[in-house]
């Protein structure tokens, strides 16, 4: 039978993180699911750990396509996909067992929303931070937030394969995938959501290929740029341009400036836990 859900995860140089996705995955109380595993090139024993894991459960689909980075790797994946629903999902994070229950469950009652996320853990192990992140649950709330930050954690988002395949898929970029893709579906017309509840964590350190690929400074530089963008093509008030300008000057913030900027200032929803 087709699944419901499509969880789409890929990996490149996993081993040591066998121990969150796939267990928080195997513990979702909602399980008309598939488990595809997309190994990005990895040289280390992930692939092998990840045969394994399939031979194990029918659930799980493996695809070792060769080395094609972040954006290609994603849409491989999804494009492998036979759920209705596409359930993001980095193997080094992990969700709490009623994630997909809460999202699916969404989803089937509001036909117009394209994409659901929800609050989530940040374990931040670079600026040993850990907290709670409350993202603004309605669309207006949502679309002004990506003026500031991303109010939609990519890790534990699901959307709907017809707003992925609507959008042309991911964009062909290396940084910011995920604020740009969910700009591509927002100028669709789809609406965004999160659920209230903590549906999982995000961990956040220095040996993540996302850390490992690019400078701090050049992030912030380059969520400037794409916040300007959405102000712009999304019709926000000017006025939000000032959020884009402010993160060239936040790149060099001490750590603990940066914490009160982000809850002070940026409005972040955060918690301490």
């Amino acid at each position: 039978m087709t699944p419901r859900v499509s969880v789409v995860s890929t990996v490149y140089n996993g081993e040591p993180y066998f121990d969150r996705a796939i267990p928080g995955i195997f513990s979702q109380t909602f399980e008309d699911f598939e488990f595809i595993l997309v190994d990005d090139g990895s040289s280390d024993g992930t692939l092998d750990g990840l045969r394994d894991l399939a031979r194990r459960d029918r659930r799980v689909r493996v695809f070792a396509p060769g080395r094609l980075g972040a954006a290609a790797a994603y849409n491989y994946g999804v494009a492998q996909a036979r759920g209705e629903y596409i359930a993001r999902q980095d193997f080094d994070d992990r969700s709490y067992p009623d994630r997909l229950r809460l999202q699916v469950e969404f989803l089937d009652a509001h036909t117009d929303v394209g994409v659901v996320g929800g609050s989530f853990v940040q374990v931040d192990e670079t600026r040993r931070e850990r907290f709670a992140r409350m993202l603004p649950t309605e669309h207006a709330a949502i679309v002004a937030a990506m003026a500031r930050y991303i109010p939609i954690v990519h890790t534990l988002a699901t959307f709907r394969r017809d707003a992925w395949q609507a959008a042309g898929g991911y964009p062909a970029v290396d940084n910011l995938i995920d604020l740009r893709f969910w700009l591509r579906i927002a100028k669709l017309g789809w609406r965004f959501a999160n659920v209230p509840e903590v549906v999982g964590e995000h961990h956040v350190h220095p040996k993540s290929w996302f850390n490992r690929s690019f400078k701090y400074a050049d992030r912030q530089r380059d969520l400037a740029r794409v916040q300007a963008q959405i102000v712009r093509e999304l019709g926000l008030p000017s006025w939000m341009y000032l959020f884009a300008v402010g993160r060239y000057a936040y790149a060099y913030f001490p750590s603990s400036l940066k914490r009160v900027v982000r809850r002070g200032v940026v409005g972040s929803p955060e918690r301490d836990v």
